[in-house]
């Protein structure tokens, strides 16, 4: 990764503690919008108490925004649904077809970033990102193409991170529409919980208990402390 934000948890409870996070749901808008929104997990891993073990776990996500989509292919028997984006899955499982692409984030109404891909669906990729007029501020753009909803399983796009090995993991998505125009407006916020979720696996979205780790205001490395009555406290590491 060329630029990253970085979470140092720190575990001030009595007990060994798995953490796992997940980002802030994007905003979608557009002809496409109007499906429920899901998330998963982007980063996990167990820690032992910092007082008896001096321990932290290091989170890490590429600042780089992308856009992704993934697909079941419609003859495997893959059930569970893991929105990890990596060419082993789809090579290994025969089972999911994914891509992903650096997008760029409209600065303004007049600029001209490369804010806007377009989706296709057999085989399933996604465009290189070109510029499109109109987008909202902060938000970018994928075209979904006409196709029947019947033949095409488990489609999702939206948002995707990168991880470290390569991969790039749906973050923040949603079932498109046939022959819409999808933007998403995602924001560098990061939840830290308790638990342990595979990474790529759906979560629940839910930040009650959570800490929230705003990147949006300019901090590349924040700290959160899990506390022994079980709340987080986040501070701009030093």
């Amino acid at each position: 990764m060329s630029a990253e934000y970085k979470v140092i948890i720190k575990n001030m409870s009595n007990d060994p503690t798995s953490f796992y996070a997940f980002q802030q749901q994007a905003s979608f808008s557009g002809s496409g919008s109007g499906a429920v929104i899901r998330s998963s997990s982007l980063a996990t891993g167990p820690l032992a108490p910092n007082a008896t073990s001096g321990a932290q776990l290091e989170f890490g996500f590429d600042v780089q925004i992308y856009a992704g989509a993934i697909c079941r292919n419609p003859d495997s028997s893959f059930v569970t649904l893991n929105v990890t984006l990596s060419r082993r899955t789809v090579t290994d499982t025969v089972s999911l077809s994914a891509a992903a692409q650096p997008i760029t984030l409209t600065v303004s109404g007049t600029d001209t970033t490369a804010n806007d891909t377009t989706l296709s669906i057999d085989p399933l990729g996604l465009s290189t990102p070109t510029h499109q007029t109109g987008m909202a501020t902060g938000s970018f753009g994928i075209e979904i193409p006409t196709f029947s909803p019947g033949t095409v399983e488990d489609l999702y796009c939206g948002c995707a991170a990168m991880n470290h090995d390569g991969s790039s993991i749906l973050s923040s998505f949603l079932s498109p529409k046939p022959s819409s125009q999808l933007s998403c407006a995602p924001l560098p916020i990061y939840y830290v919980k308790t638990g342990s979720i595979p990474v790529g696996q759906i979560v629940t979205y839910d930040t009650g208990n959570a800490g929230e780790c705003d990147f949006s205001k300019g901090s590349s490395v924040l700290t959160a402390e899990y506390n022994i009555d079980g709340t987080f406290t986040i501070t701009e590491a030093s």
